[in-house]
């Protein structure tokens, strides 16, 4: 007597395989599930199209015309890195957060700093008085 049942094609349905075992035949999920949100790249491309359909022209920054990414040439890292919530170069980390700044760099207390210079420039101070320099010495 057969425990499982089988579907019309003969396959075992998906849910009596075990979660380790099934491995689905394409991703489906949304882009924000996918590994460091990148799109997939399962474009088929023929060996004929590789060989004989090459675009016409010549890159002389390219150590070999015949190679579309030689020493990092053709590729825009910066902008997938960029595109991605999460990182994939650990290099990519650093100033990645800085326009989320808490603090953001503003001119509000600008007027606080020149009123302070030119009151001590004016009256012959060179530093302020608190900090203990300058022609008068506090007692």
């Amino acid at each position: 007597m057969k425990m499982a049942t089988t579907l019309k094609n003969g396959t075992l349905p998906v849910s009596s395989l075990s979660a380790f075992s099934y491995i689905p035949p394409k991703r489906s999920d949304p882009k924000e599930l996918t590994y460091f949100n990148s799109k997939t790249k399962d474009e088929d491309i023929l060996t004929y199209d590789c060989l004989f359909k090459r675009p016409d022209g010549y890159n002389q920054k390219l150590h070999r015309d015949d190679r579309e990414h030689a020493k990092s040439r053709g590729l825009n890292l910066n902008n997938e890195e960029i595109a991605r919530p999460v990182p994939v170069l650990s290099s990519s980390e650093y100033g990645r957060h800085l326009s989320n700044a808490v603090d953001k760099p503003g001119r509000k207390c600008v007027r606080v700093g020149l009123v302070r210079s030119e009151f001590y420039r004016r009256n012959g101070f060179g530093h302020s008085v608190e900090e203990g320099y300058g022609s008068v010495t506090p007692a």
